[in-house]
């Protein structure tokens, strides 16, 4: 069972609050997800409203119009995990991983077709729990007669595809949460009349109430984030780069908490140039060093890259597994994000799965063992044949048109990672036009970016997160 209260996108509060970016709906027209996910979140700890939610989601891009992108929420609520969003709407829905999920106690919300019209007539909705062959659901559209006290069976109110919750269900959005109950606020430590300023070497750094990997997670911080030390500036830049190391640090908002000494830099990173796009593909295997970032202390140097082969590295530690599925008894090992995979797959099989959900890519580690990693959780980071198969120059000189290859990518009007420089995120396969001379050359290409442009803005992409 999940347990959270009923709220209903059409009160009278915020019924006729623009949803999202876009001013052409409301939250009480199409905020049916906006909702689902406001009372999905208050199951799991949070105190929100639709209008809370709304306004939080459109100030860190979590919108496109008024489309909302359920993979951002991470980025705002740290306690909830998105997995991703499975589209059942021409195969039975997943009824077995749907029971356990609530069985556990997880947020499930499901995707249903709200009208008899022909066609799908989108609608969300979140499991409470199972009863019989149905669920008891939390509908964010209050009909008639609705009251949180009401019981809600899913297939009783939505049963225009059979009335049978394989097939009343046409997409699953999967969540978790790390809801562990927060710690006791303590009194905030005074600054060191020696300032220290470090700065985060990677997106999504977290800051811990405790200098652990289990420490509740106060939340997560951008790159080139700036932060205090509260440690002695000898002992905090001792630690600088080193694997196991914590440091206490308050960031630029006045929190206070413990950062892994490994992933931050006592220097800014400076992003790749965008206008010195490469003429073409590189001869190669193993091209020249390209200017990026100032390397992270203690990170290893990635041994070369072999002929024909593609490197990649992980986003966040990642599982080494022996079969290409989740599971407690396939485990090889536990991969940090310092360290270099080979793919032992096709370079143009590989690349297509960088970043995408559900995709698995076998690999070999630095130790030699070989193993499956998911997808999701790495990233580009070098290759001759992945580099070689997406620089086919336009010699038509046509348009080169691109899509993304995870979701939440970030447009951005400056080609740095910042708050500030944030257009709007995007979901995966969404398409962008080069507008750059010579940017298709980058594509897939690490610590590159490519100026683009869909039909609303145009502004830069991580290439890495591109393909044709």
């Amino acid at each position: 069972m999940f347990v959270t209260k009923n709220l209903y996108q059409n009160d009278d509060q915020w019924k006729n609050v623009p949803l999202g970016a876009s001013g052409e709906s409301t939250i009480g027209k199409w905020g049916c997800l906006l909702t689902s996910a406001t009372m999905m979140l208050n199951g799991i700890g949070y105190n929100e409203t639709p209008v809370t939610v709304n306004d939080k989601m459109k100030a860190n891009g979590g919108f496109q119009g008024s489309l909302f992108i359920p993979s951002v929420l991470p980025y705002i609520w740290p306690q909830c995990a998105y997995r991703d969003m499975q589209d059942c709407e021409t195969t039975p829905a997943p009824i077995a991983a749907i029971d356990a999920a609530v069985a556990a106690g997880k947020p499930v919300i499901l995707q249903v077709d709200w009208n008899k019209q022909a066609g799908l007539q989108t609608h969300f909705v979140l499991v409470k729990e199972k009863k019989g062959d149905d669920y008891i659901i939390y509908d964010p559209y209050k009909y008639g007669g609705d009251s949180p006290e009401k019981e809600v069976l899913l297939t009783t109110r939505y049963k225009y595809n059979g009335a049978k919750l394989a097939t009343e269900i046409s997409a699953v959005l999967w969540f978790e949460s790390r809801n562990i109950a927060p710690p006791p606020e303590k009194t905030k430590l005074p600054l060191p009349a020696e300032k220290f300023i470090l700065y985060a070497a990677e997106d999504d750094l977290a800051l811990r109430a405790e200098p652990a990997v289990t420490g509740y997670l106060w939340k997560r911080l951008m790159m080139n984030a700036e932060l205090t030390s509260l440690e002695d500036k000898a002992r905090a830049k001792a630690k600088i780069g080193v694997q196991g190391q914590w440091i206490q640090v308050q960031d630029s908002k006045g929190d206070q908490g413990y950062v892994a000494a490994w992933y931050v830099s006592d220097k800014k990173s400076s992003p790749a140039s965008p206008s010195a796009p490469k003429p073409g593909p590189a001869p190669a295997p193993s091209p020249a060093p390209k200017p990026g970032p100032t390397p992270t202390p203690g990170k290893p140097t990635p041994a070369p890259v072999p002929a024909g082969a593609l490197a990649l590295i992980p986003t966040a530690q990642i599982t080494l597994r022996s079969k290409p599925v989740q599971s407690a008894d396939n485990v090889i090992r536990y991969v940090e994000t310092t360290e270099q995979l080979i793919s032992l797959e096709p370079g143009s099989q590989s690349i297509k799965k960088v970043g995408v959900q559900n995709q698995w890519i076998k690999v070999r580690d630095a130790g030699g063992r070989e193993g499956y990693v998911a997808a999701w959780f790495v990233k580009y980071a070098g290759g001759s044949t992945a580099q070689t198969g997406s620089t086919t120059s336009s010699s038509s000189g046509g348009a080169v048109k691109v899509r993304t290859t995870a979701e939440a990518v970030s447009l951005r009007n400056q080609p740095v990672v910042s708050d500030a420089t944030l257009i709007k995120r995007v979901p995966i396969n969404h398409e962008f036009i080069i507008v750059e001379a010579g940017g298709e050359s980058k594509i897939g290409a690490n610590n590159q970016w490519i100026k683009v442009k869909d039909a609303a803005n145009e502004g830069y992409i991580a290439a890495w997160f591109l393909t044709r």
